[in-house]
């Protein structure tokens, strides 16, 4: 039996978190999953190490010019699956906004605390940064830009069958941190 309208596709919620490390640089992925959970595309990037020039150039910005205007812009152009919300983790990602057609939410609660990511869990804690609301995402709190409150308020029923909003963040790491084992092996073989 026929509809009379066709019906709707739900969104997919976007995931994008960089992992950075001394000896690699700043790798970023952004994982793109159904409403349930259930992975539909990951994008992740090369290791991006900026040169001395670019730290000497960009200065206290460098990291908000890799995170979100050179690693996000790239993964934002590489995403197939129509996001209905991307959720970050990291206060520098926000750059990331101009290049992605949705909502941008900034995780706040972080449950895992490790000394490489101090400088993060400063950047994100239970205050609210300036120019954002929070609002809650199947039991966890993340803050958007006040003027994307009302559209990702709209959006919040299709994403409260998540269990855990916030552990995509580490599926995201654990297959950055793969990848690089992966690029790691045969220069450890070949030794």
């Amino acid at each position: 039996m026929p509809e009379d309208s066709p019906k709707k596709k739900p969104l997919a919620i976007g995931y994008f978190a960089v992992v950075e490390d001394d000896a690699t640089g700043w790798t970023g992925g952004m994982l793109v999953l159904q409403p349930n959970g259930r992975p539909i595309e990951f994008q992740c990037t090369l290791p991006v190490r900026p040169s001395k020039a670019h730290q000497i150039l960009f200065g206290p910005t460098l990291r908000d010019h890799v995170i979100g205007e050179v690693i996000g812009k790239l993964l934002a152009a590489r995403c197939q699956s129509k996001i209905g919300l991307l959720c970050c983790d990291d206060a520098k990602a926000l750059a990331v906004e101009p290049h992605v057609r949705c909502p941008i939410a900034l995780a706040c609660e972080r449950e895992e605390e490790s000394a490489h990511n101090s400088e993060q869990l400063q950047v994100i804690g239970n205050d609210c940064p300036s120019g954002m609301q929070p609002v809650t995402l199947a039991g966890k709190t993340f803050w958007v830009p006040m003027e994307q409150v009302p559209k990702v308020e709209s959006l919040l029923p299709q994403f409260e069958s998540l269990s855990d909003p916030s552990e995509p963040f580490d599926r995201i790491r654990q297959a950055i941190n793969e990848a690089h084992s992966q690029l790691s092996r045969p220069k450890a073989q070949a030794a």
